[in-house]
């Protein structure tokens, strides 16, 4: 209510367009293409289906001719809303599941909404909703299977969430690769549990994708030639990605200052010359990402056709003959990638290790890790192959708050003695 409903611009109206011609059986090659994952797209055509005001909304934004009803999108944001209620309240849950303290996982939860990065997208016609409660839903039933019952229920909800989080956003499906071998890995040396109960629950974890990915994964197959969650973007992005290994060591260390939340660009303007930092700018006309977002992709695409050749150019011509470059600005582009909320990320950052030092002392080192993993494996992921914006990893959120109340109590425990004394 405080935000008020966003107008579908940009991205947001991409999906309008999408939502319109979601089908699960094209008609033609044409009417559906995947270029987006299905599963935004198709909650949009399923709330048109139920609600005439928001079929009439989303024809109308369809259109581009203006004068469009916002409010006729209420019962998608309605719908909204009451996900990004039940991630803030799994954000409570998780904590609880880690640390068996009602009090502390209740101030976790209240940081989490005083934060707001979370419910800011409660009307927003784009995937972040969607995406963000399923890797928050598999990241909870995670922290229930680490610290309370490992029961198989739990990881077959565990793969419930997180294969909603791969039909919202493809790459997702990465995590899932490593925890293929993360969780039996797991389960072995630190369980130490037998071969058939791994094996068995590491399956469980997996049904959910073999009844809803895989299938989705042979129709795009059998629709257009691809076997994957959605195809056409990867060199897109990747391209913009690229063109950040051309910064000089100089820039890539300055880098570090420009992009600290909210004061990074205005402190390098009065500690640097400017071509040291200009470059890194969105906006800037010869910066790394107006080149990467239109010279270096114009140059991708008229040498490769397809999206295999495009990767494999982008791969074999300028990331592998450069791979120690390209890791140390992914350095750089996670750390950017971190200060999700701004100054609150900037503090969660700095909280990270000494919250990490009493999380372990309560749950344990290897759950802690393992807890922590996925958060972490998709923040470097996204710099990996992406510009690695904070949106992106959003779920942090969670990871800054129990880092935060932990930190606290912690410098409370120190101070408290001095002021007794007093």
């Amino acid at each position: 209510m405080k935000i008020g409903y966003q107008e579908p611009v940009a991205d947001a109206l991409g999906y309008v367009d999408r939502a319109i011609n979601f089908a699960f059986l094209p008609l033609a090659e044409t009417s559906n293409g995947i270029i987006v994952a299905p599963l935004y797209p198709g909650f949009l055509s399923f709330m048109m289906s139920i609600d005439p005001g928001v079929e009439q909304a989303i024809q109308c934004y369809a259109a581009r001719e203006g004068g469009c009803d916002v409010s006729g999108l209420a019962s998608v944001y309605t719908v909204q809303t009451v996900l990004i209620a039940l991630e803030t309240y799994f954000c409570y849950l998780a904590a609880l599941f880690l640390t068996k303290r009602f009090w502390l996982s209740l101030s976790v939860m209240i940081l989490v909404l005083i934060a707001g990065r979370m419910s800011e997208y409660t009307t927003w016609l784009i995937t972040e909703t969607w995406a963000f409660f399923g890797f928050i839903s598999f990241i909870t039933c995670l922290a229930y299977a680490l610290k309370v019952k490992d029961h198989f229920i739990v990881f077959g909800l565990m793969g419930l969430g997180l294969c909603i989080a791969v039909l919202t956003r493809p790459s997702f499906l990465y995590l899932v690769y490593f925890l293929i071998l993360g969780i039996p890995c797991y389960w072995l040396f630190v369980k130490k549990e037998g071969a058939k109960e791994i094996l068995f629950k590491t399956g469980v974890f997996l049904l959910p994708f073999i009844l809803f990915v895989i299938p989705w994964m042979f129709r795009n197959y059998s629709y257009h030639g691809v076997f994957g969650v959605s195809a056409g973007y990867g060199p897109y992005i990747l391209s913009e990605r690229v063109a950040y290994n051309m910064m000089s060591w100089t820039e890539y260390a300055v880098s570090f200052i420009y992009w600290l939340p909210d004061f990074g660009d205005s402190l390098s303007k009065s500690l640097f010359p400017a071509e040291l930092y200009q470059k890194l700018d969105f906006g800037y006309p010869e910066g790394y990402y107006k080149y990467g977002n239109s010279v270096m992709r114009a140059e991708i695409y008229e040498q490769a056709a397809t999206e295999k050749e495009r990767i494999s150019l982008l791969l074999n011509g300028y990331i592998l003959p450069d791979i120690v470059k390209h890791i140390m600005v992914t350095l750089s582009l996670s750390l950017r990638g971190m200060w999700v909320a701004k100054y609150f990320g900037l503090i969660g950052v700095l909280a990270l290790i000494p919250g990490f030092i009493q999380l372990k002392k309560i749950a344990g080192t290897a759950p802690v890790m393992f807890f922590a993993f996925p958060f972490f494996f998709m923040v470097g992921f996204n710099a990996f192959v992406s510009v690695s914006i904070p949106r992106y990893n959003v779920p942090l959120v969670m990871i800054y708050a129990i880092a935060i109340v932990l930190t606290a109590c912690s410098i409370w425990k120190l101070v408290q003695p001095f002021l007794v004394r007093r």
